[in-house]
């Protein structure tokens, strides 16, 4: 026989489960970031580059909702979402140029100079894409394909000897993500 105060009993321990459940994911929804820091997060292009300063879109979205960052600092996203994300936040968009030189205009990205360099691996630590290779007392190299360019290494070598380059023009480097123009009517 199937007793029911034992199935009410245990869908009424769900439910309650459920609704603590509910109110738990909103709560850790909430401290993840705003809404408005979503809804830029969602604008910028998600490349995690670093060419803003910032460690990720994640991180530079967040300084953007927080009011620390300007809307101008993504060269991949372009001048149309900096003045998208500065008039959802309601500020001025800034210096925004237009980066359409940086068609076939690749990043930038760290270069070592062997020469200077004595091998004592503080870049190498500091990396956050493991983009550095070389042996301790050796001289290290910046892989280009995967360095971000965000200058974690620049700032944490000892002996000054790594830059940022532009890597060669070429079709590899091409923005094959180029956002289409859309047109309203004038109505």
């Amino acid at each position: 026989m199937i007793n029911f105060e034992f199935i009410i009993a245990l869908a009424l321990i769900l439910d309650l489960i459920g609704i603590l459940l509910s109110i738990l994911s909103s709560f850790t929804e909430s401290k993840s970031g705003s809404s408005s820091e979503k809804r830029i997060e969602k604008l910028l292009p998600g490349i995690n580059c670093g060419q803003c300063g910032y460690p990720g879109c994640q991180a530079y979205a967040k300084a953007l909702a927080d009011g620390k960052a300007q809307a101008n600092l993504c060269k991949p996203a372009g001048a149309d979402v900096a003045k998208q994300i500065a008039s959802m936040l309601g500020i001025a968009s800034g210096d925004v140029e237009d980066y359409e030189e940086q068609l076939f205009s690749p990043r930038q990205v760290a270069y070592i100079h062997e020469s200077q360099c004595t091998g004592c691996g503080k870049c190498k630590r500091k990396c956050p894409v493991d983009a550095i290779s070389g042996l301790l007392k050796q001289p290290h190299v910046v892989d280009p394909e995967e360095c971000i360019g965000c200058d974690e290494c620049i700032n944490n070598c000892p002996e000054k000897c790594i830059e940022k380059i532009r890597l060669e023009r070429n079709l590899s480097h091409f923005n094959w993500n180029i956002h289409s123009v859309q047109i309203k009517s004038g109505s």
